[in-house]
């Protein structure tokens, strides 16, 4: 069984500024994504989490071997700060993470891990 184990980072505060939560992602979000299962990692999405459809994945052809890690980043002028994302392995198991605030994950780390 596959768990997930988040370490989302911010760095938002600006020294002497106010911090002001966003309703919506306008610069890229940039995160590194750490795969340490067994398994190749081949396929990652993102959605609304007010929706149950998923977009295109973001790898694409490319997958993240067991034990790797890989800058991401989604330039889609997201439309909210609130996103899950899913996993898809090579073994055939994926794992959701519900819930992740990409407004503060921005340069942060997602670690999968068994």
């Amino acid at each position: 069984m596959i768990k997930t184990t988040l370490a989302a980072v911010a760095a938002l505060m600006l020294a002497g500024a106010p911090v002001v939560a966003s309703a919506q992602v306008t610069e890229p979000v940039t995160f590194t994504l750490h795969n340490e299962t067994e398994h190749d990692l081949i396929s990652l999405y993102i959605s609304v989490v007010s929706t149950n459809e998923w977009e295109e994945d973001i790898f694409g052809d490319g997958i993240l071997e067991a034990g790797d890690s890989v800058e991401v980043t989604i330039d889609d002028d997201l439309e909210d700060c609130e996103y899950d994302l899913k996993a898809e392995f090579s073994d055939g198991t994926e794992v959701i993470v519900g819930s992740e605030d990409f407004c503060e994950l921005d340069g942060g780390d997602i670690t999968v891990s068994d």
